[in-house]
């Protein structure tokens, strides 16, 4: 049961060095390690062929794109040469996701011991450890009630359990099986960054089952920031909404679009929270007229006045 490693990289060369030291280490290698470079200009090119020159017990891959295509872009381009790998298991991250020394061992025993469940299974995923605690941000899940959509964030409780299904996930220590995502289709490359993931994990669930197993441990330490309206804020309007057209019954979609309108028209007769309904406006058309990738006015950087 031997997996492939893909990890999406954009200017933190130090991350990455530790991510791919944790490699070197496992208790059970992996096929093969790619990275995908997305145009790093912080010496992350430099620190790749360095780590390609040093042996280790598998094949070392490193893509540089051509220009930053965001995680979506990265994402599609490492799965995508992944198909064409020996691993009929790929394990994705960011490059700031730490596994434990065994997170590729626990990963390989539960897929040997359930190896007749093998063909029902889309993906499996680890246990998101953050500063300690359990991150239950990153396993959930999506579905209709009434008209309305629920998000459900996995009690740690269930974290006890030797697995739970799921059907939505990060992609931080998520083990894909190369054969469904033939079924399902890769990454969404123009959703540029955010809800990737989670539309990517909505497809695979509908052609196999997703599993969490929490002995699979990956640490991912992120502090808790200030909400503020960025660059990212429309891309997560954007990318959620069209998630919601894709994969909810048209009556949730529907009643979701209508607050949205009236959000909008809200803010502009009251002019309540004028800077984010007017990012909420731009994203929405955006779905509507099919208008995805890097947004020509919010670029990295962006942020409301």
């Amino acid at each position: 049961m031997k997996i492939g490693v893909v990890i999406v990289t954009y200017n933190r060369k130090d991350e990455l060095k530790k991510v791919l030291k944790l490699f070197d280490r496992q208790t059970s290698q992996p096929e093969y390690v790619m990275v995908i470079d997305n145009a790093s200009t912080d010496g992350t090119r430099e620190a790749l062929e360095q780590w390609r020159e040093e042996a280790a017990g598998y094949k070392k891959i490193a893509v540089h794109m051509e220009s930053n295509m965001g995680g979506s872009g990265g994402f599609y381009e490492g799965l995508r040469r992944g198909e064409e790998l020996g691993a009929e298991w790929i394990w994705v991250s960011d490059d700031d996701a730490f596994p434990e020394p065994d997170a590729l061992e626990q990963a390989e025993k539960y897929l040997t011991e359930h190896e007749s469940r093998l063909p029902e299974l889309s993906a499996i995923c680890g246990m998101v450890i953050n500063q300690g605690k359990i991150d239950t941000k990153h396993r959930k899940r999506y579905y209709p009630k009434g008209i309305g959509i629920v998000e459900e964030c996995i009690s740690e409780e269930e974290y006890n359990k030797k697995s739970f299904a799921l059907n939505a996930f990060s992609y931080v220590g998520t083990i894909i099986s190369k054969q469904k995502l033939k079924e399902a289709g890769l990454t969404n490359k123009d959703y540029f960054i955010w809800w990737d993931d989670t539309e990517h994990s909505l497809r695979l669930s509908k052609v196999g089952k997703i599993l969490c197993v929490p002995a699979i441990k990956i640490h991912h330490d992120v502090e808790e920031t200030e909400r503020v309206l960025n660059w990212k804020t429309y891309y997560g309007f954007r990318n959620m909404t069209d998630m919601y057209r894709r994969h909810m019954p048209r009556a949730c979609y529907g009643y979701f679009c209508l607050k949205i309108v009236v959000k909008v028209w809200i803010s502009k007769v009251f002019g309540w929270k004028k800077e984010e309904m007017g990012i909420l406006e731009d994203a929405y058309e955006d779905v509507k007229k099919g208008r995805f990738g890097l947004h020509p006015v919010y670029r990295a950087g962006w942020k409301a006045d």
